[in-house]
C-alpha cells in the first residue's frame, strides 16, 4: 500500500515528506510506549502514535519505520519536524484516535509482516578473534534527552557505512537504543561501546549510577523504577532490559548498588 493511500484511508495531513507519498509500506505499528515500538518486528512499516517528542523520531529511525503518522490530531513541535526531515521520515497527522487508524489500514489489508524471528539465538563462536575490530566510543550524560538517541544513530549510520546486513543493524540499533535510554533515565553518565567483528559486533553499555537492587526482577517485561515525568515521554515501561536481551545472541549484566551497571551484548553477525 502506498503511503498517499494511507494518507487518504486516514483523512490525513502531510506535515512534512510528499515527495516520499509513493513509498511503500507493507504494516502498521500501533502504540505509545517506546519499548513497544521498538520491540516490533514489522518491516517496512508505518508508525501510528500520539506521541510528538524529539524521541519519537529516533525511535522511527532505529526501528526502520518509513513514516511516522501523529493520532487524535496530534501537532508536534517545529524541532521535532526539523529533526524528521533530516533523517528524511516523512510526518503525516490525523485526527483519528490510534485504535480506529489501526482498524481502518488493516480492514484495508494493511496486515502483519514481520522479521524472522528475533529470539532464536544462532549457533556460532562468538570467541573468534580478528585484527580486523572497528571500535566506537561515545559518552552518554544522564537526564541528557536532547541528545539522547545520537550515540545509537550514529553507530548505526556507521554500520551501514561498512555493509552490515540490515536485519543486524536493525537488532544493533535498537539494543543500542534502550541501552543508552537507560543511561540517560536512570545514571548519572556512561559510556556505549561497539566493538566490530567480521564475526560479531559487541555492545558494552556501563554507567555510573545508583546501580540495579534486583537484576533478575528488572529483567521481568513490565517491571520499572522509572519515575511519573519519565513515562509520560512514553519510555520506563519495564521493557528496557528485555528488549536487549531479546535482541541480542548473548547478554550478560553486572550491576553494583551505589557504582553502577555494565550491560554486554554481543549480535552475530
Amino acid at each position: 500500500m502506498k503511503l498517499s493511500k494511507i494518507k487518504e484511508l486516514l483523512q490525513a495531513e502531510v506535515l512534512w515528506g510528499d515527495e516520499f507519498l509513493d513509498t511503500e509500506v507493507l504494516s502498521a505499528c500501533g502504540a505509545d510506549l517506546m519499548s513497544d515500538i521498538l520491540a516490533d518486528t514489522k518491516v517496512s512499516a508505518v508508525l501510528l502514535t500520539g506521541l510528538t517528542h524529539r524521541q519519537i523520531i529516533q525511535t522511527a529511525v532505529m526501528g526502520d519505520f518509513v513514516a511516522v503518522t501523529f493520532v487524535r490530531g496530534k501537532i508536534p513541535p517545529k524541532d521535532v519536524i526539523e529533526l524528521a526531515r533530516q533523517a528524511k521520515v516523512p510526518l503525516l497527522k490525523t485526527n483519528l484516535p490510534l485504535y480506529e487508524t489501526c482498524g481502518i489500514l488493516y480492514e484495508a489489508g494493511l496486515r502483519q509482516t514481520h522479521t524472522k524471528d528475533v529470539t532464536s539465538k544462532p549457533e556460532r563462536a562468538e570467541e573468534v578473534e580478528s585484527a580486523q575490530t572497528m571500535k566506537l566510543t561515545y559518552d552518554i550524560l544522564g537526564n541528557d534527552f536532547n541528545n539522547a538517541g545520537k550515540a545509537a544513530e550514529q553507530a548505526k549510520m556507521v554500520l551501514k557505512q561498512i555493509g552490515i546486513d540490515p536485519s543486524v543493524i536493525r537488532r544493533v540499533s535498537i539494543a543500542a537504543y534502550e541501552a543508552e535510554m537507560n543511561i540517560v533515565i536512570h545514571a548519572h553518565k556512561g559510556q556505549l561501546i561497539f566493538a566490530i567483528t567480521p564475526a560479531y559486533i559487541e555492545l558494552i553499555a556501563e554507567d555510573q549510577g545508583p546501580g540495579i537492587s534486583d537484576v533478575q526482577k528488572a529483567l521481568e517485561e513490565g517491571y520499572s523504577t522509572a519515575p511519573a515525568r519519565i513515562r509520560e515521554l512514553g519510555f520506563g515501561a519495564g521493557m528496557g532490559l528485555p528488549n536487549m536481551k531479546k535482541f541480542t545472541d548473548i547478554f550478560e549484566i553486572d550491576s553494583v548498588i551505589g557504582k553502577g551497571t555494565k550491560v554486554r551484548m554481543v549480535i552475530n553477525l
